[in-house]
């Protein structure tokens, strides 16, 4: 069974599961906060696993070059977050006439 969020769908299961259990923990405060929790768990695993600032900035580099393209492709060419309807879409009610009120 495929989860309809592309995110959810780019990672192994493990990355699921643990992505899932942030999210609940993180539930609750502000974005920036969420964010900066984020990055110093990428920052703290990379100064651990790593012995080099080349090889630790390498990887970096690697990571956020892989997550700027799955953020990007969320929006469209002009710029403008996807959705279900396009923002420029005029909704026509041919059936209501909000002007006799």
């Amino acid at each position: 069974m495929t989860n309809k969020d592309p995110l959810l769908n780019a990672s192994s299961e493990a990355q699921r599961v643990l992505f899932t259990k942030y999210v609940e923990q993180s539930s609750g405060f502000p974005i920036d906060v969420v964010i900066g929790a984020a990055v110093n768990l990428i920052v703290n695993a990379l100064r651990q696993t790593y012995t080099t600032r080349e090889v630790a900035g390498t990887r970096f580099d690697e990571i956020a070059s892989k997550a700027k393209g799955i953020l990007f492709s969320h929006y469209d060419s002009l710029g403008r977050k996807k959705g279900i309807f396009p923002y420029n879409q005029t909704i026509v009610m041919p059936l209501i006439d909000l002007s006799k009120n």
